[in-house]
């Protein structure tokens, strides 16, 4: 392929597929027949069981900003026509609809996790955003707004009464995080990263899209990471994570304990971007995105198209972007000492020493002793390129 024709390709976001699956992936799909509450058998898990009106639920998010519904996540499957006037009907009718689950933040805010279709639908309802159609048993409501329905519906609709489970402070992130998971398995299977951004929305998922669709990250990944599933995403938080955690910035969080790798990437990635949201300094969060965005334009630059590829297999097809080159390259490159003109023979040289043993690149990849491992090796590269003339 020519390289105009590369760049065309780029530009126009007609990457062929194979180009864009990562190479490497851990921890983004949780595996089922896996306990991970077993984990924790000391853990406090906090449940309450509780039941709102519609009119108060619509008093909690709308006037005084207690419930998060996180507009940041949205599945595909909104619920849009005959099933929302369905469930409407139902609430009109008085039949029960299924429980809901809320987590409660510290602050005592109440963060949707199940339930947010229902109750996007009941609210839109309420502020007359669609009008009922397709109903079977309330036929003569059809085409109404709640603006349109008498006085006694009215009332029946905002005193209905839903159910709730609320997981209470102080259940531990990783015990949260497996709750959202079990209670979402009957509907769309959501990826680890998909969950994150349910469970931690603010400054942390808005920091993870802007980079996600940065130039520098488009032109340095040639566009080669799927975004549909939040894989860009993943990568990037990956890539942040360890970069705060090897700065030091991890340690002295104020409101937070210090957060430390032990060898569960979903805890790591939960507490920072906990921390992203709540209590590292607007400082600290500029400084990593500074230096992303500059590790993405130094790589693009110096290292070109294969940056965070291995080189191709004997049958000569392209290797897909590996994820903890990624990472590993990223960290390095935040480094000025990399503007060297021998740096890229000698970054091709590394890679295929890796690619060849393997290690912590490619066993128990997500253990502390390889995490350790590889940052250790990439250290041992930035200390040779240092070297260069």
């Amino acid at each position: 392929m020519t390289e105009d024709k590369h760049q065309s390709e780029i530009e126009n976001n007609s990457v062929p597929e194979e180009d864009r699956l990562l190479e490497n992936e851990s921890g983004l799909d949780m595996n089922d027949e896996s306990d991970s509450l077993s984990i924790y058998p000391n853990a406090e898990v906090r449940v309450e069981k509780v039941q709102y009106s519609v009119l108060h639920l619509k008093r909690l998010y709308e006037d005084r900003k207690e419930l998060i519904l996180n507009p940041s996540f949205q599945r595909k499957d909104v619920w849009k026509g005959k099933q929302g006037s369905e469930l409407i009907e139902s609430i009109l009718m008085g039949i029960p609809i299924p429980i809901m689950y809320f987590f409660e933040t510290p602050d005592g805010r109440k963060q949707v996790v199940d339930g947010r279709q229902r109750i996007t639908t009941i609210l839109d309802f309420l502020n007359d955003k669609f009008r009922l159609k397709d109903l079977k048993i309330l036929r003569e409501l059809n085409g109404s707004k709640f603006s349109d329905l008498d006085t006694k519906l009215q009332g029946i609709f905002e005193d209905y009464q839903l159910y709730v489970y609320v997981i209470q402070p102080p259940t531990p992130e990783r015990v949260k995080y497996d709750i959202f998971d079990r209670v979402n398995r009957g509907g769309t299977h959501l990826n680890n990263q998909e969950m994150r951004n349910a469970l931690y929305g603010g400054k942390a998922t808005e920091l993870l899209k802007e980079l996600s669709e940065s130039e520098a990250f488009l032109k340095a990944t040639e566009k080669g990471v799927e975004p549909s599933r939040m894989k860009d995403q993943y990568i990037i938080l990956r890539a942040l994570a360890f970069l705060l955690w090897l700065n030091g910035d991890l340690k002295g969080i104020k409101g937070m304990e210090p957060i430390e790798y032990k060898s569960d990437i979903d805890d790591f990635l939960a507490k920072v971007m906990i921390a992203l949201n709540a209590h590292l300094d607007e400082e600290a969060i500029q400084t990593v995105r500074n230096k992303f965005l500059s590790a993405m334009e130094r790589i693009h630059r110096i290292l070109g198209r294969e940056a965070f590829r291995f080189e191709p297999k004997e049958s000569g097809t392209r290797r897909p972007i590996n994820m903890l080159l990624f990472e590993t390259l990223t960290y390095v490159f935040t480094f000025e000492e990399v503007e060297k003109k021998k740096i890229r023979p000698l970054i091709k040289q590394w890679k295929r020493g890796i690619d060849k043993t393997g290690g912590a690149f490619r066993e128990s990849v997500d253990a502390t002793s390889s995490v350790v491992a590889r940052f250790k090796d990439a250290e041992a590269l930035l200390d040779r390129i240092k070297k260069l003339e």
